[in-house]
């Protein structure tokens, strides 16, 4: 059965459509657009415009944020729950003065949590509950800020600072209970990550030297999983046991020359990858990673698949939209709750356009179906900026 896909469409509207192009369903609508309803003599209706769209884990609701669109247009963004059946739709919070980043589902589908940029200062990072609408918890302020939540929905593991003053955090994310810090001095990289009950993160060493750990929530229990010299990058294999390490020698900016599977229980440590590479992640299902290559010399990406001990085969060439290449900038902190695969494994969803040879780089950018397994290369889905798969 086709993976159900939401994407921002190319009208700035959310849309859910399967991975194979069926079943297409608008979630939203720009009622400034619709002349049938408007009245003589009355204001306009404001346009409106729809960001960074993401599923609940049990896949019954999409949030996104809802933001002003006009020009001259001046107001809040507000975090919207969409209903996937397109009939429901909870305004859940009101952002006055912050722009909104990013958004993860609790992984009981209970709440979110959103990082948010206000006017001046340091990031926002907050909770709010679906059963607690207009209501929300500041849980941290700093930068740089990424996080991840703990498998029971009720903390949240946070890594915030840079590596003189950046600390790791576990925080109560639905009361008042007390932090836990497991790393006080972490090292480079971006958002600890839960494999199973265990948290892991990097440990600075000094200078660009790390350390893997797995420790308990607490920081208790700590055991060294591997070393590494440079930025790194931390994954989920999506199998309860194995995580993926990707190491940019060179730190930020540079590409990850090699990427290793690492399993928790076991201590194996494995290279994977030496394809040096913007982005990656594990698909469990196909037993194989999926990643990002840059060609600086023609600009643009190129989609590759390498099987476990097999060799690597390049998939298709792209230019990304500008969305699609933040959430490859960042793809540590968003493959936990932005998927691009289906979860079945067999198709990949990207936005751009296709480059390459006998493709037209000058058209409107288009939200893409690749099947893995197939031979035809990607399908246009509909134009879009931004798409996700269901988890489920």
């Amino acid at each position: 059965m086709p993976g159900r896909v939401v994407l921002i469409g190319g009208d700035h509207q959310a849309h859910l459509i399967d991975s194979d192009g069926g079943r297409p369903l608008a979630l939203t609508v720009d009622w400034s657009k619709q002349l049938m309803l408007s009245r003589w003599g009355e204001p306009a209706t404001p346009s409106t415009a729809w960001l960074w769209p993401a599923w609940s884990p049990d896949g019954a609701w999409v949030a996104a944020f809802e933001l002003p669109h006009d020009d001259d247009a001046a107001g809040p963004a507000q975090l919207q729950l969409l209903s996937t059946d397109g009939v429901r739709q909870v305004a859940l919070l009101t952002l006055t003065d912050e722009a909104p980043l990013y958004a993860a589902w609790s992984p009981d589908s209970a709440g979110l949590a959103l990082l948010t940029q206000p006017a001046e200062g340091a990031l926002n990072l907050r909770t709010v509950l679906m059963s607690r609408p207009g209501e929300s918890r500041l849980l941290e302020q700093g930068a740089p800020l990424f996080f991840s939540w703990a498998p029971s929905g009720a903390a949240v593991s946070v890594h915030v600072g840079g590596r003189r003053d950046g600390r790791v955090i576990v925080r109560d994310a639905l009361g008042d209970g007390a932090d836990l810090t497991p790393s006080a001095s972490p090292g480079l990289y971006c958002a600890p990550i839960w494999i199973g009950e265990r948290l892991v993160f990097v440990e600075g060493l000094g200078g660009l030297s790390g350390a893997i750990i797995s420790a308990r929530g607490d920081g208790s229990d700590a055991r060294e999983v591997a070393r590494c010299q440079g930025l790194a990058a931390i994954t989920p294999a999506f199998d309860g046991e194995r995580l993926l390490l990707g190491v940019a020698r060179d730190g930020e900016g540079g590409a990850y020359d090699v990427v290793r599977l690492l399993d928790l229980r076991t201590g194996e440590d494995m290279i994977v990858n030496e394809d040096p590479c913007l982005a990656f992640f594990w698909s469990a299902a196909r037993r194989s990673l999926i990643y990002a290559r840059v060609d600086r010399a023609r600009g643009h990406l190129s989609w590759h698949e390498r099987p476990l001990g097999g060799p690597a085969r390049a998939l298709c060439q792209f230019i990304p939209t500008r969305e699609q290449l933040f959430h490859l900038h960042y793809f540590d902190q968003l493959v936990l709750t932005h998927p691009l695969l289906t979860a079945d494994g067999a198709t990949l969803i990207f936005s751009g356009t296709l480059a390459g040879p006998g493709a037209d780089a000058a058209g409107a950018p288009q939200v893409y179906a690749l099947d893995l397994d197939g031979e035809e290369g990607p399908r246009a889905l509909a134009p879009g900026a931004y798409a996700c798969a269901c988890p489920r």
